[in-house]
């Protein structure tokens, strides 16, 4: 198998060394078990024109290959996008139309977080179920109404494409490969020595609530700020129609229309990310934890916490919580 990373201008560096480097891992892993199930295929980077690019951060990339050199890929792996998503898209059209160039299921394709979007740009994804990275979810479906997100979802294999999720997945997407190319057994052993979980578990709690403010609707943004700071406080349909001064029918369809989240929705997520930052830094308890962001029911935010962060608020704070900090003797 010839298994191409792809790297361009403003990609994600770690990424594209990162999945270099777990390859090179399963080999001597499997050279050193005399397993030859890894031995046949070839590793290499390839650029659009098989000259050093720019990594995100100014990181030089120097490839093996070009692109045209690559046409006889079986697996293509693609990095996250870094730099400005539309832009990168319009400058690498060369990448893209390579990747349109190859017959359906001839070759896997693969990509990590923002490098889905090469994949759809492509055409390669239309119709299909896939993951990306959620901050980026907006811009995606705009873009490319005929994909389908499942953004929960760490990795999503469709046979000859598969998709991974959030920035360091790649090393997710790396270890499924090699499942896909070479059988369980080594991909176990390289996800252990990679110390990463061989079955990686929902995204949804690592997710950011990033308020969309820039959709030119004034009244909605002023809503939106009145909710940030009032969260705290019993908030109905009717507080928020008065501070909007709208009817409850005119800011549902306005506030839907901006953020692509109902006002209630949108309460909801304000007060659970600001609980979350408090279940990283404090050891208060989760009723008062509760009331701090608004709820009166403890029972009723912790079913509202997880459904937004995949997680029970005890849960949530044991993964994330801020270490003491220890001082030395």
């Amino acid at each position: 198998m010839k298994i191409t990373i792809v790297a361009f201008e403003g990609c994600m560096t770690s990424a594209v060394f990162g999945q270099a480097d777990a390859f090179s891992l399963a080999a001597y892993i499997a050279d050193s078990r005399a397993d030859s199930s890894w031995s046949s295929h070839d590793i290499r980077i390839a650029t659009p024109n098989g000259a050093p690019v720019q990594g995100f951060g100014g990181h030089r990339i120097d490839p093996h290959c070009s692109l045209r050199d690559a046409r006889d890929s079986n697996v293509v792996l693609l990095p996250p996008i870094l730099n400005d998503i539309e832009q990168t898209l319009m400058q690498e059209s060369g990448l893209v139309s390579w990747l349109a160039s190859f017959p359906a299921r001839s070759t896997l394709l693969a990509s990590t977080c923002t490098g889905a979007f090469l994949l759809a740009e492509a055409g390669v994804l239309d119709g299909r179920r896939i993951t990306t990275n959620p901050a980026f979810s907006a811009l995606f479906q705009q873009r490319y109404p005929g994909v389908r997100l499942a953004l929960d979802e760490r990795i999503i294999d469709d046979n000859m494409v598969i998709c991974a999720g959030a920035t360091t997945a790649y090393l997710n997407l790396a270890i499924h490969v090699i499942d896909r190319l070479a059988g369980h057994d080594l991909a176990v052993s390289t996800a252990k020595a990679l110390s990463i979980d061989r079955n990686p578990e929902s995204q949804r709690p690592y997710f950011q609530f990033i308020a969309p403010k820039d959709h030119g609707d004034d009244k909605v943004l002023q809503l939106q700020n009145w909710i940030e700071v009032h969260h705290h406080k019993p908030i109905g349909m009717e507080e928020m129609t008065s501070a909007a001064a709208m009817s409850i029918r005119n800011l549902n369809r306005r506030f839907v229309s901006a953020t692509g989240l109902s006002p209630q929705q949108y309460l909801r997520r304000v007060r659970i990310e600001t609980a979350k930052r408090l279940l990283e830094g404090q050891t208060a308890p989760v009723d008062r934890i509760a009331g701090q962001v608004g709820y009166g029911d403890t029972r009723a935010f912790i079913r509202a916490f997880g459904a937004v962060a995949g997680l029970s608020p005890g849960e949530y704070r044991r993964r994330f919580r801020a270490h003491a900090d220890v001082t030395s003797r």
